[in-house]
């Protein structure tokens, strides 16, 4: 058996996502590009969303500790929406230009934002949701597999 170098299933620090037609599933050539797991800036999303919950808890704790009435964070689902669209553009390098309704329209995370928040592009968010969530996406194929 020979030796496996696991050095080379690390997780790369950028990967692509080629968005697809949400019907046929036929790639449309429009890219996106991803932070991977160990990047910089998907621990530092990390480290953000860690502590708020830590935060969270703790004050939750601490009123049931005061006999405080604990109040449920009511939230909307266009706050929960907005808030996991800052999360993906907090690992979104770029995405390829691309026209939308005959415009071109080049990546900034404002415009990533707006798509995202598009409830009539509901296949766009579900596609890079589904990307984030697999490391193996970031993970370099071998040149046997």
């Amino acid at each position: 058996m020979d030796d496996i170098d696991i050095g080379a299933l690390d997780a790369l620090d950028e990967g692509r996502l080629d968005i697809r037609h949400p019907k046929t599933r036929l790639p449309l050539g429009w890219v996106w590009t991803f932070y991977g797991p160990a990047h910089a800036a998907t621990i530092a999303l990390a480290d953000r969303v860690s502590r708020d919950a830590m935060r969270r808890a703790v004050a939750r704790r601490q009123a049931v500790l005061n006999g405080r009435q604990i109040e449920d964070e009511e939230r909307s689902y266009d706050d929960i929406q907005r808030e996991n669209v800052d999360n993906i553009i907090a690992r979104t390098k770029g995405f390829s230009s691309v026209k939308l309704n005959g415009e071109l329209l080049e990546f900034s995370p404002d415009k990533a934002r707006e798509l995202l928040l598009d409830r009539r592009k509901g296949w766009l968010i579900k596609q890079v949701l589904d990307y984030l969530g697999a490391e193996e996406n970031f993970i370099q194929p071998s040149a046997t597999s």
